[in-house]
């Protein structure tokens, strides 16, 4: 069993005579305008109160600079959106000096020596032992392998509890799963515990008689019997959520490994944004087995090593010199107004190695602006892409974001209220990101650069038909985007208010007309196929020089975009979605209960919890008598 180590990105720079520094990266700040004489507009910083009197055509040139850039590459930007501006680059880049000057743009490099200059205090060490959950579904031998590497690779002595929480229905999987328990219990230095139907129903009676008033929401988040017929990893998340309550949670699905490898390329840096994690493509799983991590390939360890900590915590110890203003590239000066020395890390991320979680292949074209020009400078990595499922997603720098997306092992500080899962439909990693970004504006995850397996079995293989593009019918996942839209209309500030503020809009949204609903869902339809068409144009126009396959691909996928904005546009367009036995009227009355019993849900979720942890501890507190 190998010690656990820190990770360093420490590194030396040899100063060379004539040094220059790098270019700032800057943004149009939080601004609002104001019309004023003359057809002139009044800019005022709502950030820092600053102002400045521009022309429309100025403000209009500053509203495309929302996103960090150096003062070059704006005037670029703005010159390729009003390509009768050529020849005035002198002139633009001094207005948008100027404007920076004059505190109308904000400086990336303001925003990192302000970070940096507030010390994180005397903020505490955490030295906590995790609850560590794994949610398995129907798949022993995944288990039985996931198990293994655990066994392997991790010090299991520096964990509180290990669960598998079992939503399998087939009765030859859960009695395999539940012997699989048994047989590995001896080999780990932590209680490990089977945690199926009988043991969560003995879990959501206890929170029943506990909270009588509030069954009702318990049986919403996490009974399966009330949801047999449907899809329910969100409700498996619950039950890990409700067990961890008060502790640090590590959460894993069980078609991946406890091992640890790193990116080809690492960057010293560290950087902050919403941006897609970076690919690369491999032939087989003996070509990625170099980026192995042989010193500490515990995933569980390297979770706790910034999960709950603060932001300047985190910083301090990744090394405040490795925050450059390039770090902030493509976020926004919305993104970073929210950033805070003492934003907390709430949920830490890893990547993956294999396959890539997505239901198709229509993925690549969004994938990071450097990876896809790597992937088309290689006609083989643009054929492997577009037929092999042994893909590297992640990061090859210490990265935090504003919110989670998915992680195939996921680290959360549950002493935190973090809201529950929607219990049904796929997607819910994302809709839980929303969601905690939306409790806790403020808050951060960090993306690890390190990767652990995800290998599903039996082995998946892309199909001719994951490269349709083409919507599928997804009624009502429109309602998942719409959390972040509602998050600025809310100004509450504590996290039970705020998730009083989310119930009540899922209450409303419930209360819409048919009509509305439909409209919106057609309207994010439309939305989404039409950036997405105009995206995959720009791919082709420059793809001259990429693979025939690469050509084809993009073609195909304009092709039936374009033939799904035409259909999605009809008054007749069919509302399916999830669950695929309804549509139409049913399907949104359906998911209108859902909303009102999930709105009840989060309004009780505080209670919940409370009455889990004390289940829990003296359950284990009489165990230990």
């Amino acid at each position: 069993m190998t010690d656990k180590t820190e990770f360093s990105i420490d590194f030396n720079i040899n100063p060379k005579s004539g040094f220059e520094p790098l270019p700032d990266w800057v943004a149009f700040d939080l601004c609002r305008a104001y019309p004023i004489e003359d057809g002139k507009l009044l800019l005022h910083n709502t950030n820092n109160g600053k102002r400045a009197v521009v022309m429309p055509e100025v403000h209009a040139a500053l509203a495309s600079c929302r996103q960090f850039k150096t003062l070059d590459q704006h005037t670029a930007h703005i010159i390729d959106r009003n390509p009768g501006m050529q020849g005035q680059q002198a002139d633009i880049r001094q207005v948008l000096q100027k404007m920076l000057d004059s505190g109308i743009m904000i400086s990336a490099k303001a925003i990192g020596d302000d970070l940096k200059l507030k010390p994180p205090g005397q903020e505490k060490e955490i030295i906590d032992k995790p609850v560590v959950a794994i949610i398995t579904w129907e798949r022993p031998e995944s288990l039985e392998r996931l198990l293994d590497s655990i066994v392997t690779n991790c010090n299991s002595k520096d964990v509180l509890r290990l669960y598998v929480i079992d939503d399998s229905r087939k009765a030859e999987c859960i009695e395999q799963n539940r012997m699989l328990v048994d047989r590995f219990s001896s080999q780990l230095e932590t209680p490990l515990l089977y945690f199926g139907q009988e043991e969560q129903q003995s879990l959501l009676a206890k929170l029943a008689s506990s909270l009588p008033q509030h069954e009702e929401s318990i049986r919403f988040l996490a009974d399966q019997s009330r949801w047999r017929d449907y899809w329910t990893s969100g409700l498996a998340r619950n039950i890990a959520l409700l067990v961890s309550c008060g502790h640090r949670l590590v959460m894993m699905d069980d078609d991946t490994l406890c091992d640890v490898y790193h990116p080809r390329e690492l960057k010293p840096n560290i950087s902050y944004s919403d941006e897609p994690r970076e690919a690369d493509f491999f032939a087989s799983e003996q070509e990625w087995g170099a980026l192995h991590e042989p010193t500490n390939p515990d995933p569980i360890a390297r979770h706790m090593q910034y999960l709950g900590l603060s932001f300047s915590a985190a910083l301090k110890k990744l090394g405040p010199q490795h925050l450059k203003p390039s770090g902030f590239a493509n976020a926004t000066a919305m993104m970073t107004s929210e950033l805070q020395p003492d934003s907390a890390v709430l949920v830490t991320e890893c990547g993956s190695l294999g396959c890539p979680g997505t239901g198709n292949n229509t993925w690549l074209p969004e994938m990071a602006p450097g990876s896809l020009r790597r992937l088309l400078a290689s006609k083989e990595k643009t054929k492997l892409s577009l037929s092999s499922r042994l893909v590297w997603s992640g990061r090859n720098q210490p990265h935090f974001a504003p919110r989670s997306n998915m992680s195939p092992i996921t680290g959360f500080d549950n002493r935190q209220m973090l809201p529950p899962y929607l219990p049904i439909t796929r997607g819910e990693d994302r809709l839980f990101g929303y969601m905690v970004d939306f409790i806790f504006p403020n808050a951060i995850a960090l993306d690890y650069l390190w990767a652990v397996p995800h290998l599903p079995l039996p082995k998946r293989k892309w199909r001719n038909e994951d490269n349709d593009f083409t919507p599928g019918h997804s009624f009502p996942r429109f309602f998942f985007e719409k959390v972040v839209d509602q998050k600025s209309f809310c100004l509450a500030d504590s996290p039970n208010e705020r998730i009083a503020a989310l119930s009540a809009w899922l209450a409303d949204l419930a209360g819409a007309p048919d009509k509305t609903l439909v409209s919106m869902y057609r309207d994010s339809r439309l939305h989404r196929s039409s950036n997405q068409a105009k995206h995959l144009s720009e791919l082709l126009k420059n793809s001259e020089s990429a693979a025939s396959e690469w050509q084809s691909y993009l073609k195909n996928g304009i092709d039936q975009l374009t033939a799904d904005l035409d259909k999605t546009s009809l008054e007749d367009l069919p509302i399916k979605g999830t669950p695929l036995s309804m549509e139409g009227g049913d399907l949104i009355d359906f998911w209108r209960a859902v909303w009102v019993d999930f709105s009840t849900a989060l309004v009780s979720w505080s209670k919940i919890r409370e009455s889990a942890s004390e289940i829990i501890e003296r359950q284990f507190k009489d165990a230990s008598v």
